[in-house]
């Protein structure tokens, strides 16, 4: 049946939320498996809307077979019939407007976001640009993409002594180096799909620790962990600049971070709590996949005869 894809989108999500608990780890193991599950939530939720909303969609593109299939669809895998297939439809449409519209945002957000060359203080670094804004806000983030800038608020520098500064460095070049813009673009695009599941935002929000986490861990090879750590305390009042930017947030999760910084940053196994998230993951996806066959054949035998 259909609604097991569904049913798959919607418990892919699940691991997700589950895995900055996880005991042990290197957090890029958190944050991918929080990703994953929610681009598998979004992909099995955008198939099974899709194939719900397949005699609409049909019926709006027209064609010689049109009415035939959609006859066959309505009879053998609608559960609710044609009002089924116009709530999808319209699930359909809102999930992929909304994910339009936030990356669309996102992206004038950089925009905005970029420092140019003629405010604030601009240093050189190797691969990437430090500026500092003329601003007394609790600030720090950074932006990728051609001329990738790490930006730190004054009042946020003046605060810090020179190792925390050059932690709270490292954390953010980690952000570029690892291209965390691109996870924060796929962990957006796929909240705005799921904007009708509750817990797909928590899992989000899991992701974005993960990634903050995987920063730190990085930061720490490079600069003293303790200077990151007292970074993190006094930052803990920074301001996040936005979710389409990787910005310094301490009090985004402060607890787990530091507990993460003060424990064995040797440990990079697979604990036994994810390899049972991803068998899980794994399960539900490919008992989504089997579930759409049929219909999937139907429609292929009919539009695509051979």
């Amino acid at each position: 049946m259909i609604v097991l894809v569904l049913a798959a989108g919607l418990l892919a999500a699940l691991p997700g939320m589950l895995t900055c608990r996880m005991g042990g780890g290197h957090p890029r193991t958190w944050a991918l498996v929080a990703s994953t599950s929610l681009l598998a939530a979004g992909f099995y939720v955008l198939v099974g809307l899709a194939l719900l909303a397949a005699p609409v969609l049909l019926l709006a593109a027209g064609g010689t077979s049109v009415t035939q299939v959609c006859e066959v669809l309505v009879q053998r895998f609608e559960p609710g019939g044609l009002v089924t297939a116009w709530l999808a439809a319209g699930l359909l449409g809102s999930g992929v407007a909304s994910t339009a519209w936030r990356l669309l945002r996102s992206r004038r957000r950089r925009m905005t976001l970029r420092v140019p060359s003629y405010v604030g203080v601009h240093e050189p670094h190797d691969g990437f640009e430090l500026v500092t804004l003329p601003t007394e806000a609790a600030l720090a983030y950074s932006v990728a993409g051609r001329g990738p800038q790490v930006v730190i608020a004054r009042g946020l520098r003046a605060r810090l002594d020179e190792g925390q500064l050059a932690a709270v460095v490292a954390h953010e070049y980690a952000h570029l180096r690892r291209h965390h813009q691109r996870w924060l673009d796929a962990i957006d695009a796929s909240t705005g799909l799921l904007w009708f599941v509750p817990w797909a935002r928590r899992c989000a929000r899991a992701a974005r620790v993960a990634l903050e986490c995987w920063a730190d861990r990085e930061a720490a090879e490079v600069a003293d962990p303790c200077s990151l750590r007292d970074a993190l305390l006094v930052a803990a009042d920074a301001v996040p600049a936005h979710r389409a930017v990787a910005s310094l947030n301490g009090a985004d999760a402060l607890v787990q971070r530091i507990a993460m910084l003060d424990g064995d940053h040797g440990r990079r196994d697979l604990s036994a709590s994810t390899l049972s998230l991803l068998a899980f993951t794994a399960v539900v996806a490919t008992a989504g996949a089997v579930s759409a066959g049929p219909q999937l054949a139907v429609l292929f035998s009919h539009l695509c005869p051979l």
